[in-house]
């Protein structure tokens, strides 16, 4: 989803309700991978601030929802492996407030078996933990799973996984050479080529 920048949006906003500064992207997306309950407490080093702003954030994400659209060709890449007979789930680093927020919104939620959230797991990615909770909950072996992601912690959870990954490299905020690094198995700069190399 063409979600980041309007989540910076929302993150800025809560800031600025609990009296903080606005903080760059930069300053933001190094946390990512956690949920924004335990980003807020990282930038405001105050539990009860951070509650207040991530309740703030949920409501200020509500209202960015009707700008919030699909990647062009995630729709058509989702609906092939349906066809296909593939089974897919999500894991994720957003809290499962903030996931179901955005599944109310779409109906994308309906096209995966399981959906893994930062607050269901002990450790955040890159730790593999989401990645091996969502295979066994399928009752799949990690080595048989495809991890697709965009960013590095994404491909280095999947490596620790022991699943094969694909870079998404279609967001603006994908760094391909810092992907490359990670030795995906294929490097992804549209939802049509991850169909093509799958086939």
């Amino acid at each position: 989803m063409k979600s980041l920048n309007l989540g910076m949006d929302a993150y800025n906003s809560a800031l600025a309700k609990v009296g903080a500064r606005a903080h760059e992207p930069d300053e933001i997306k190094r946390f990512f991978g956690q949920a924004a309950n335990k980003i807020f407490l990282k930038l405001l080093d105050d539990e009860k601030k951070a509650n207040e702003a991530f309740e703030v954030y949920l409501e200020e994400s509500k209202k960015l929802l009707p700008k919030i659209q699909p990647h062009d060709g995630i729709v058509q890449l989702i609906s092939n492996l349906k066809e296909r007979g593939a089974r897919m789930g999500v894991v994720t680093g957003r809290h499962s407030r903030d996931l179901e927020l955005i599944f109310n919104h779409t109906d994308f939620g309906r096209h995966f078996e399981v959906m893994i959230c930062d607050d269901h797991l002990t450790h955040h990615k890159p730790h593999p933990e989401g990645l091996w909770k969502a295979a066994s909950d399928m009752k799949l072996n990690p080595k048989e799973c495809v991890y697709i992601g965009d960013a590095v912690m994404d491909m280095q959870a999947a490596s620790a996984a022991g699943m094969i990954s694909i870079a998404a490299l279609w967001d603006d905020w994908a760094r391909f050479e810092e992907m490359k690094i990670e030795s995906p198995a294929f490097m992804a700069k549209t939802p049509d080529e991850i169909w093509k190399w799958l086939n």
